[in-house]
């Protein structure tokens, strides 16, 4: 059954993006979350271009809500022709879908995330300063003194549609020293160790859904509380100080992510343990392949 959302009290960019005069929902109609279901099911190609959705009567038993509410969801989608309505034989998905991207995948290690931001492209970027918030100030232990952060935000695209919006939180003493024209062209994490000389030792990252707020929506294309891939990182550097904050916002139609997991044995207990995939150059694989090939024909000798 469908339910209410709410943002989450925990989310760096909760406190920012209820400002500036923007009002967040609380409270979802039921047909706007009917009209995300069918949104994102023809967005994941669950129902396919051209063919026919279910009935009114069998979406409104399967989501336990009336035909009303289903019919006020369907006629959004067929607003904005997603969905075509065919008279005395019901509802299909438009033939002429847009382009369903290749995801980016990210397995959770410092490599793949450059190697991530490098395939995007920066079309907006913007440097303010900002109030920190509590979970900020916490997070980069900053000084009673400090007043202010510099606060970077920006859009990314691939194959020229939105994919993206980044909102970076950093002390004054490093983020003044960032040149926004920079950023549309090199990762923040480049200019860091290359012109900063901050190296990036590790990150702590978290993953969350989330609904779209009227920013994050706007720079993604999609409809306010559209359900998006929420990551929070925390960068540290020497000394494992935490010196910079990260929110990224994914659409959830464009982004993976996958865990590379093995079980073994620790004090009697089987438990999970997360390994890196890497990929070798193809001189070392086939000197590993050969090595492999010698102590096969050893043991068998």
């Amino acid at each position: 059954m469908l339910a209410p959302v709410s943002k989450s009290p925990h989310s760096f960019h909760a406190e920012t993006a209820a400002g500036g005069g923007r009002r967040e929902n609380r409270i979802v109609p039921l047909y706007h979350q009917v009209e995300q279901v069918i949104r994102h099911r023809i967005a994941t190609r669950q129902y396919g271009p051209g063919l026919q959705i279910p009935s009114e009567h069998e979406l409104g038993r399967e989501l336990k809500v009336s035909r009303v509410t289903i019919r006020e969801a369907l006629r959004e989608l067929v607003r904005e022709s997603l969905l075509v309505k065919v008279q005395g034989k019901g509802t299909f998905v438009a033939p002429d879908l847009p382009k369903v991207l290749q995801p980016i995948k990210y397995n959770g290690f410092l490599e793949d995330l450059y190697q991530r931001v490098q395939q995007l492209e920066v079309v907006n970027v913007e440097m303010t300063r900002a109030v920190p918030s509590d979970l900020v100030r916490s997070v980069l232990r900053l000084p009673p003194s400090a007043q202010e952060i510099v606060r970077i935000k920006r859009a990314r695209h691939v194959d020229h549609a939105p994919f993206s919006f980044t909102i970076n939180y950093l002390p004054i003493d490093i983020g003044s020293r960032i040149d926004p024209d920079v950023l549309k062209t090199v990762p923040i994490n480049t200019v860091f160790e290359r012109d900063l000389k901050i190296p990036v030792l590790r990150a702590e990252e978290t993953v969350e859904a989330a609904p779209a707020n009227p920013e994050v929506a706007e720079h993604l294309a999609i409809p306010v509380l559209y359900p998006v891939m929420h990551v929070t990182r925390v960068m540290f550097t020497e000394g494992d100080r935490a010196f910079e904050v990260v929110e990224t916002f994914y659409r959830a139609d464009k982004y993976h992510y996958s865990v590379n997991l093995s079980r073994v044995k620790r004090n009697g207990k089987w438990t999970w343990h997360q390994e890196a995939r890497t990929t070798r150059p193809a001189s070392v694989a086939a000197k590993a392949a050969r090595g492999a090939r010698v102590r096969r024909s050893a043991r068998a000798t």
